[in-house]
């Protein structure tokens, strides 16, 4: 287990583990201070089943914002997406386990939790932000072969690339190169924000495109800034205008 899953599994675990025993504590210190009448009469493990959930899906949450932004992908609309999706998720366990055990309508459920879970959630966030926010190395450049050479080839210096058989060919303006791999690995590792994908065997730096152009067919091309064009395919014609559209 690596530092990192350490730091945000101790984190959930004492965390929640804290926030349970005084929820209880509090409880039991209220009962024990009042007159039976007044009583609350919680079983002791009602903190448990309540938060006990959010043992495994804080570290998930933790996982899923930490990978997404080693890879620069850390969008608000992921995001937004991830913690939504959690949200549903604790919503979902919660109502189901209260409609077995105590016989607690959903709807009724779902109007008690739904105030505390999503304040929870950013809660999570904002301590995945301020403390657990690794700042990963965020590479620049990529191996590529010219001949029996191997160099480095910036990003910033690849016009588009595109797949020839085994190999992937990487374009500059004066130059290509070679890399034995496939077009969808070299896809993973480049920043999508700088590179979007034209066609199933093209991938294209934004940078230098210069417009796009449409045939009557409903493909198109790619127009680059050095005058040269890679293919458009229809499959990846809204994503593409959509990135030029905000970019401009």
């Amino acid at each position: 287990m690596t530092e990192q899953l350490k730091k945000e599994w101790a984190i959930s675990i004492g965390g929640w583990s804290a926030l349970i025993l005084f929820l209880t504590g509090t409880y039991i210190l209220y009962d024990f201070a009042m007159p039976a009448s007044q009583q609350i009469n919680n079983h002791p493990a009602w903190a448990l089943q309540e938060w006990g959930i959010w043992y495994l899906l804080t570290p998930i949450i933790f996982r899923l914002l930490d990978q997404y932004h080693s890879k620069q992908q850390l969008t608000h609309q992921k995001l937004i997406g991830i913690l939504a999706l959690m949200l549903c998720i604790s919503m979902t366990y919660q109502s189901i386990f209260d409609l077995f055990v105590f016989d607690d309508s959903i709807a009724y459920t779902l109007l008690y939790f739904a105030p505390s879970h999503p304040l929870v959630l950013f809660v999570i966030s904002y301590i995945w932000h301020t403390f657990l926010r690794a700042e990963h190395c965020i590479d620049s450049s990529i191996e590529v072969e010219r001949g029996a050479k191997k160099s480095q080839l910036n990003y910033d210096d690849i016009t588009h690339i595109n797949s020839a058989s085994n190999y992937v060919e990487f374009h500059t303006q004066e130059q290509q190169f070679l890399k034995r791999t496939t077009l969808k690995q070299v896809e993973q590792q480049l920043p999508d924000s700088q590179f979007i994908r034209t066609h199933r065997s093209h991938l294209v730096n934004l940078n230098f495109i210069e417009r796009i152009q449409i045939k009557p067919s409903g493909s198109g091309l790619v127009l680059l800034k050095n005058g040269q064009s890679v293919a458009l395919s229809k499959a990846f014609k809204p994503k593409v205008k959509a990135r030029l559209n905000n970019a401009a």
